[in-house]
């Protein structure tokens, strides 16, 4: 199958109307997911993701969508092993990945980040990058460069935030990212993505190209 990848504004979930019908159409464990947060902002974030992941299942041919955990805790189909899928939000912008690969994905709102969660997270060069930046919005963009493709790949391992940032390093460049890992044998393929929407999103999987891997801007409206 091809990679999907979507992004969409929860902003649009502020309308009751919306926010209701959208509700009505994912499936229980989401519902159930939803209403156990507490803000209104976090649960237009949390159903967001689920409207966005279960449009892409169906549209995958998923029927019976049904959630349980591997090994590892990363979520997954309790029917369909052969897909894989990944969720991430930031801000109010939710993102979703599915694949036949395992996958990772991840959306952050740039803003400012202290140099020294850099120096606390970050393999030696990824921290010396940063420092060679002269201008203070060049290395903040760089920041979140790094964080979102580090993320990714993190997600894509199974691993999460179980494997240290500093665990292994990604160095964006001209001919691509260069990533140096000891976790495993695979071979990862990254992808960013700028929206010049004040935020950064980023894609990883393993074993399968994401030079294709278009993404979509969708609009909850749309879907109801």
């Amino acid at each position: 199958m091809d990679i999907r990848i979507l992004t969409a504004d929860t902003k649009e979930l502020e309308d009751e109307w919306l926010y209701r019908r959208l509700y009505s159409s994912v499936s229980r464990q989401r519902r159930e997911k939803a209403d156990r947060m507490r803000f209104m902002k976090d649960k237009c974030l949390s159903l967001g993701a689920g409207v966005l992941l279960e449009t892409a299942l169906r549209e995958a041919g998923v029927r019976d969508i049904h959630y349980s955990e591997e090994a590892n805790g990363k979520p997954c189909l309790s029917s369909r092993q052969d897909i894989r899928f990944n969720i991430s939000h930031s801000g109010t912008k939710v993102l979703c990945a599915l694949s036949d690969h395992d996958i990772g994905c991840d959306v952050e709102r740039i803003r400012d980040k202290g140099p020294e969660v850099a120096e606390h997270f970050f393999f030696r060069e990824e921290y010396e990058a940063l420092q060679n930046c002269r201008a203070s919005e060049e290395r903040k963009i760089l920041f979140f460069r790094f964080w979102t493709l580090k993320e990714s790949f993190m997600k894509a391992t199974g691993l999460g935030f179980r494997l240290p940032l500093d665990a292994f390093s990604i160095i964006p460049g001209p001919e691509g990212v260069t990533l140096r890992q000891q976790v495993d044998s695979r071979q990862y393929y990254f992808r960013e993505y700028d929206l010049q929407d004040g935020y950064r999103y980023a894609l990883c999987s393993a074993e399968k190209p994401v030079r294709d891997a278009e993404l979509t801007i969708t609009r909850f409206r749309d879907l109801a």
